[in-house]
């Protein structure tokens, strides 16, 4: 029943921005990092991505340790602050405001700007607030998740609009969620609004002694994680909503594993996310990472059997739905040798071409951090 109200609440939740936005295909740079150590080539950058056609940028707002830092970023700071944000907030440390002069050079180049932002991950200066609970599959025991926040803790819940909301403040033209608002098959373990909460043996198939790793599900593990993929959602949209109410019309993206559409069984099990927590969605825009390189590599697939998979994606992301749904394709590792470079290059034409000849005419290419990335578009 809760499945079926959801779903019906997305379906009537009227998106002004969607008809609108969908009207031009989006194609799109996501930027990891902006590789100019100052704004005026920073900005000549955007100029060169409208003149190929890109559109839209998504720029990574956010910073966890080990992350690399946007150029701009002085060496003083590096020092000073490992993992933040980009942009004005009292919710968590500020490494930079990167956001308010790339908002501007966006604008005058003629591109559209998101702000790419994390969520679960966002736990700066946060240890105090509830983490998400984990099977430990060493010790067959529950711990917490120190760099995790809670999804649903209602202080936590909170906390992500609050922060989301002053990212909806600056001048940007939509927001995208990272793929770290999901659990994993041992995470979730929280005692927080939950009307289901299982113990370890009931859900899983574990062997007798240690190590406790999880060999398989028993019924109520799908009923928890079905459960988790809307809790999920529902605290998407809540930050959706949280944003919106700043910015009317703000264009609101979320990130969506390939897995779902390839197997949803592995997107339940896996990322506690389901097509029905999907399609519950209000956001413009479902971003599947459908990275080419690395399905090919998780899947062990010949080259001869990528074009097919990808086929099959593109396929059920038409049967699921098709009006809100990018795909998002992944630029080679610049550090391949030539070779290897070169043809995984083919690859991502191969894989444009397929997607614009199966009706797929909005494509990001991530992380479009340079000039010669960003080329890569060209169907040459």
């Amino acid at each position: 029943m809760m499945i079926e109200l959801l779903v019906l609440g997305s379906l009537l939740n009227t998106l002004p921005g969607t008809i609108e936005a969908r009207q031009t295909p989006l194609i799109g740079a996501q930027i990891s990092v902006l590789e100019d150590d100052n704004w005026q080539t920073c900005e000549a950058y955007f100029r060169e991505l409208k003149n190929l056609g890109y559109n839209t940028i998504i720029l990574r707002v956010f910073h966890n340790h080990g992350d690399r830092f946007h150029n701009l970023v002085a060496d003083s700071v590096r020092n000073q602050i490992h993992e933040g944000v980009y942009f004005k907030t009292n919710k968590a440390p500020l490494i930079a405001d990167i956001l308010n002069p790339a908002c501007k050079s966006a604008k005058r180049a003629g591109l559209k700007i998101f702000a790419w932002m994390t969520t679960l991950k966002s736990n700066y200066r946060q240890s105090s607030k509830p983490q998400v609970l984990s099977f430990d599959e060493n010790r067959g025991t529950i711990i917490a998740e120190k760099n995790l926040l809670d999804p649903q803790a209602s202080e936590n819940i909170i906390y992500f609009k609050q922060l989301f909301q002053d990212l909806a403040t600056y001048p940007i033209d939509g927001i995208l969620l990272q793929d770290d608002l999901m659990l994993r098959q041992n995470q979730g373990f929280s005692q927080v609004n939950n009307n289901f909460i299982p113990k370890p043996n009931n859900i899983y198939l574990l062997p007798v002694g240690s190590p406790y790793k999880i060999e398989g599900y028993k019924a109520p593990f799908y009923q928890w994680r079905q459960q988790q993929a809307l809790q999920l959602q529902d605290l998407a949209n809540q930050i959706f909503a949280s944003c919106r109410a700043i910015k009317p019309g703000l264009l609101c993206a979320q990130n969506i594993h390939y897995e779902l559409l390839y197997n949803a069984d592995w997107g339940l099990n896996w990322f506690a996310c389901s097509l029905e927590s999907m399609q519950a969605s209000t956001a413009d825009y479902l971003m599947i990472m459908a990275y080419q390189e690395m399905i090919q590599k998780e899947l062990e697939l010949a080259d001869e059997q990528l074009p097919q998979t990808m086929l099959k994606l593109f396929k059920n992301g038409r049967k699921n739905d098709r009006e809100r749904i990018i795909f998002k394709f992944e630029i080679p590792d610049q550090n391949q040798p030539p070779q290897a470079r070169a043809k995984a290059i083919r690859k991502l034409k191969e894989t444009c071409r397929s997607a614009r000849k199966a009706g797929w005419q909005d494509i990001v290419l991530t992380p479009c951090n340079s000039l010669a990335c960003a080329k890569l578009l060209q169907d040459k």
